[in-house]
């Protein structure tokens, strides 16, 4: 007789609830950069050639997506548009991080009065929309990409700082904190080898998803004109120049919108899947 213990099947391993999103968006999101970064390869026309001859030409073995109104390539114009939209969005959030991180954790490590005047900063900046405060920077500064970088990091600056203000506050409490503080390790150490570690993984996650909110407002600065000077191609701007032929050539501007729909899907699956495998209440 076999007393030996039954054994059953290896245990399964659980996958985190938003693995599935993450590789769907990251997916989305490689072809897309490939796309931009061999934008000279793939791109069968030059997107700034002009030909009066080629005007709002349908699609077809020689223009695939079509040309506009100066005879350009329609597809050739999105594959280049797309990397000054990509560019705009990840310098911009970049930018945003890092001064948003550095800021939250000053003013919640320290606090008093330091905290009290970045706080009162940010809160001003926050009583404008996000779209309204871009336009009235970019007016300001000027069209142009890099102004645009910089009004987009400016408008999502206060994403970040709350966030990682939070997070100091928190933590400037917890005892090994304190143990730090009692041994002589100086506020740089501090906050360099404990504080800003614990918060990266939010600041990424939060990277992620704004990444998409700026994808949308450079497109929409660019739709009303405050985005890259003509004849740079833009998503926005292109989406831009279509509408003014809409009824007649509606291609014009629904591939670039599509193009912008997708680097956006791409993007916002990439930071839920991120947000939902960072959150223990989703991943226990």
């Amino acid at each position: 007789m076999n007393d030996a213990p039954e054994t059953g099947p290896p245990p399964r391993k659980v996958r985190s609830p938003g693995w599935h999103a993450i590789v769907i968006g990251a997916s989305i999101m490689v072809v897309v950069i490939l796309a931009a970064l061999f934008a000279p390869l793939i791109a069968p026309h030059d997107p700034y050639a002009q030909s009066m001859l080629a005007r709002f030409r349908p699609p077809s073995a020689e223009y695939w997506l079509g040309s506009d109104r100066f005879g350009r390539d329609t597809f050739s114009r999105i594959l280049y548009g797309l990397r000054i939209t990509l560019w705009t969005a990840l310098a911009s959030t970049v930018m945003a991080m890092v001064t948003g991180t550095a800021a939250g954790i000053l003013s919640g490590y320290h606090g008093g009065r330091v905290d009290r005047w970045i706080s009162a900063a940010n809160d001003v900046l926050m009583s404008f929309p996000q779209m309204v405060a871009g336009i009235i920077i970019v007016a300001l500064l000027g069209p142009g990409v890099t102004n645009l970088i910089i009004a987009i990091a400016i408008t999502t600056f206060p994403a970040f700082y709350r966030m990682a203000r939070s997070a100091a506050l928190a933590l400037r409490e917890r005892d090994y904190i304190d143990a730090c503080r009692v041994l002589g390790y100086s506020d740089l150490r501090i906050v360099s080898r404990h504080i800003l570690p614990e918060t990266m993984d939010d600041m990424i996650v939060i990277a992620t998803l704004w990444l998409a909110t700026a994808v949308r407002t450079e497109s929409s600065l660019a739709f009303i004109g405050l985005g890259a000077p003509p004849p740079a191609a833009t998503l926005g701007g292109l989406v831009r120049e279509g509408f003014d032929n809409l009824l007649d050539f509606p291609g014009l501007a629904i591939w670039p919108s599509l193009a912008i729909l997708v680097v956006m899907i791409g993007l916002n699956l990439m930071g839920d899947g991120l947000r939902d495998a960072n959150d223990p209440r989703t991943s226990a």
